[in-house]
């Protein structure tokens, strides 16, 4: 098998981009006779049991905010592959879909950058299909591929996912580093996360877990130190009940682009600094093309 050397003095993302490309073609590539180094990317999938919990609207801010400190960096998949609405949610309207990249005879990193959609906010797409029908041609093993295809040439993988645990949001859940659990304030959203922990437990799952409760503030009975007592886990992003979230996701633009000072917003910028912290000082103010 033939192998192909690449020198420190290339740069890093050109000498990931070619190794990928030569690693699709069978070639075996070393950085100056010693092993590849692997960039460490975050493959961060989002998770809730229940339906209108708020995951679309929380990976769609989440992959713009951190984009917003590394452009061209993050790519965000939507899994929710029959009714996702992450395209809709960042004013795209993908011709290319996961389902036609899983009808394609070539699945390397090379060819899944052919089916990403660019957004204006410094960030790529893999949408999920044009149909429920179409949405058929995706399997577990389509994402098992592709989610570790993308960590090679993305720091950030932002996976949002339909509601409770099917098939591909198992597959995404194998590939993560991190699990983002979604959970409203109200006991059946609670309870429905709590399965849900039972059954990743029972599967060893070793990503790491992050709790955020949605609509954190509500009159409903319930404190959030309920659902932390419940679900036995701390908090770490609490999205307050605000008019300006679901108003920037019917207008297609993220809430940290469009009302950035709001309490909503500075939530959700904080949850991004979890996985990518900005230098005191030199935090990206947004991406221009």
């Amino acid at each position: 098998m033939p192998t192909v050397v690449i020198g420190h003095d290339m740069p890093a993302e050109l000498a990931a981009d070619v190794s990928s490309a030569l690693e699709g073609m069978g070639v075996v590539v070393k950085a100056n006779g010693s092993a590849p180094q692997r960039r460490t990317s975050k493959v961060i999938v989002v998770i809730s049991p229940k339906g209108g919990s708020g995951k679309t609207a929380i990976s769609s801010n989440l992959a713009v905010a951190l984009a917003q400190r590394d452009p061209g960096r993050v790519v965000a998949v939507d899994l929710d592959v029959q009714f996702g609405d992450l395209g809709t949610a960042l004013s795209l309207a993908p011709e290319r879909t996961l389902a036609q990249l899983a009808r394609s005879n070539q699945l390397d990193a090379t060819t899944v950058k052919l089916f990403l959609t660019p957004s204006e906010h410094g960030l790529y797409v893999l949408a999920g299909a044009n149909d429920p029908v179409d949405a058929d041609a995706i399997g577990h093993a389509h994402v098992s591929a592709v989610l570790p295809l993308l960590a090679q040439n993305f720091d950030y993988v932002v996976v949002d996912t339909p509601a409770g645990l099917d098939e591909l949001t198992l597959a995404a859940i194998e590939c993560a580093t991190d699990m983002l659990l979604v959970s409203s304030l109200d006991v059946t959203s609670i309870r429905s996360l709590h399965k849900a922990l039972d059954a990743l437990d029972k599967m060893a799952v070793t990503a790491e877990r992050h709790l955020v409760l949605n609509r954190a503030d509500a009159k409903v009975g319930l404190e959030p130190s309920d659902a932390e007592e419940a679900l036995g886990m701390k908090i770490c992003c609490t999205i307050p009940v605000s008019r300006e979230l679901p108003l920037a996701l019917n207008l297609g633009t993220p809430v940290v682009v469009s009302e950035p000072r709001s309490a909503v917003a500075k939530q959700l910028q904080e949850l991004a600094q979890r996985y990518a912290p900005a230098e005191a000082g030199k935090q990206r103010k947004g991406w221009r093309r």
